[in-house]
């Protein structure tokens, strides 16, 4: 296919809500084009749009099926995954895990994952931030950025020290808990936790309900909320089903991209920036087809090198989510509510731990696994207790298998590498044990399924082997900071290219200590600011 300049635009899907097309006419040229219409690409878009007199061009690779009751109600956020929402990446099997395939969901719809996520409105813990700062980024210690927190949020309670109002992102705390959800609370205190009444505080430590972008009772989502209201602006073109496959250089200096609709390849040319807003995985494979990555990287896949940066497509990290706790109930529970979740708890896995490096949630229906689902299937009536771990020591990484734009990636999070990690999720699994055990949840449950009764630490361990998922936040990929394994900045700017900025949760160098849709908009939230300001 030879590439040709557009003075066309290329079908668009119109969004079904009836508003017509997305895109109007395509522009050979735009001040800013936006890879990736996720959450992070909803927010910069809006903020240029609001704050600039520039042309902005958003390529989504998804669908602008944002209407699906699987995205709108929080309850059915479930029914998301392994769909066609679901890009349905998988983890590349590893002994450590059994050799299991475990899923890693990626939203393929406008507003990304923060259109198919489980909504948890989580911001970790002030040392994430500090801890971000010290690695060579100035400005993103915990102080600097909390009033960009503040500033997405429309908080029900108004504004506060530690949150704020008028934002676009309703957040809101859990109300009328599930049975489950409740006795969680209950059961966790009885352990010895503190109560928290938010858990967005700067340390949270304890258990209590969850917050989540909600508003209503309706899913408070980046595209909705940042994205839908401008799709009428005159300077801005969206575009879904659009695929980059390249971006284009002259010499340092990225001056646009490839991208394919159909059987159709296109050029752009970004006149300022292009902005890379694809995710953990997708950012680093456009790097990687573009010449800007690891020169050995390269090299194996015969694609000609421009930029040498070591640091692309290494540092995954992700919480290992342990989905193995299941219990059958003695009475009916009631239907589910909320985000089938709608509490949790933050604590140490051993008191010599500076900060939280556990989170558990109760899940408000039952889940078993394969291959535990063979020999121990789920009852009808029953719910799980799902511990994480939210410091991670483990590091992986995201590679090409081929040089191919649409081929298979190999993605390698190396879940429980790290002894200290294992060691970590042995004591969370031990601790929920006991929670189940406490009389909250003694009134509730009639037998234990998974496991059928307390275990020692060896059998744990094999139980994580055949439990462990991904608690879908992978970050880490293309790491802020300055030394040789930073791919940005500290304003997010790609090592030794120009007019390009990577904003997503792949700059995270460090994962914060609870779910990463909020940080990722703080992320996107700072980008924008940047640019506005000539940074």
């Amino acid at each position: 296919m030879a590439a040709q300049l557009l003075t066309q635009p290329p079908l668009a899907s119109p969004l079904s809500t009836g508003q017509g097309n997305l895109a109007g006419s395509l522009l050979a040229s735009y001040d800013y084009i936006i890879v990736g219409g996720g959450s992070a690409g909803c927010v910069v878009a809006r903020r240029l749009l609001d704050n600039t007199a520039a042309t902005v061009l958003v390529l989504e690779a998804g669908s602008a099926d944002t209407d699906s009751a699987s995205i709108i109600n929080p309850v059915q956020w479930f029914q998301n995954l392994d769909s066609s929402l679901d890009y349905r990446y998988v983890n590349e099997p590893s002994p450590l895990t059994n050799n299991r395939v475990i899923g890693a969901a990626r939203g393929k719809v406008l507003g990304g994952s923060g259109s198919i996520n489980a909504l948890v409105w989580s911001r970790g813990n002030r040392a994430d931030y500090d801890a971000w700062a010290a690695a060579g980024n100035p400005g993103w210690g915990y102080e600097a950025v909390l009033p960009l927190f503040k500033k997405i949020e429309d908080w029900e309670g108004g504004e506060t020290d530690f949150h704020g109002t008028g934002g676009p992102i309703g957040v809101a705390t859990a109300r009328n808990l599930h049975p489950v959800s409740a006795a969680f609370i209950e059961a966790s205190q009885s352990f010895g936790m503190p109560y928290l009444a938010d858990t967005n505080g700067p340390n949270p430590l304890g258990v209590g309900p969850m917050s989540t972008n909600t508003r209503n009772g309706v899913r408070s989502s980046p595209f909705e909320r940042y994205l839908r209201p401008v799709l009428g602006h005159p300077n801005l073109t969206v575009l879904t089903a659009a695929q980059v496959v390249r971006l284009t250089m002259d010499g340092a200096r990225c001056t646009g991209l490839e991208f394919v609709q159909g059987d159709q390849l296109y050029t752009v040319a970004a006149a300022s920036e292009v902005i890379l807003a694809a995710g953990a995985f997708d950012t680093p494979r456009l790097l990687l087809l573009s010449g800007v990555g690891p020169a050995p990287e390269l090299a194996r896949l015969g694609i000609p090198l421009r930029v040498d940066l070591p640091g692309v497509g290494q540092n995954l990290q992700d919480h290992p989510l342990i989905m193995g706790l299941c219990f059958e109930a003695k009475e009916p529970l009631g239907s589910p509510n909320e985000n089938l979740i709608a509490s949790a708890f933050y604590w140490k896995s051993q008191p010599s731990q500076p900060t939280a490096d556990l989170m558990a949630i109760p899940f408000q229906v039952p889940v078993v696994l394969p291959p535990l689902a063979a020999t121990h299937p789920a009852p009808e009536n029953g719910f799980n207790i799902a511990p994480a771990l939210i410091k991670v020591k483990s590091r992986g990484y995201v590679r090409m298998k081929t040089a191919s734009h649409d081929g298979p990636l190999e993605i390698q999070p190396n879940f429980l590498a790290d002894p200290a990690d294992l060691e970590a999720l042995t004591n969370a699994v031990e601790m929920c044990m006991d929670i189940a055990q406490q009389p909250a949840f003694q009134r509730l449950i009639k037998r234990w399924v998974t496991p059928t009764q307390v275990i020692n630490r060896t059998a744990i361990q094999e139980f994580l082997r055949n439990t462990c998922i991904s608690y879908w936040h992978p970050v880490g990929t293309c790491a802020m900071g300055s030394g040789p394994a930073a791919v940005v900045n500290n304003t997010l700017q790609v090592h030794g290219v120009e007019g390009l900025r990577i904003v997503d949760a792949s700059v995270m160098p460090h994962i914060p200590a609870g779910n990463t849709q909020a940080p990722t908009l703080m992320i996107a939230e700072a980008a924008a600011a940047f640019i506005i300001g000539g940074k």
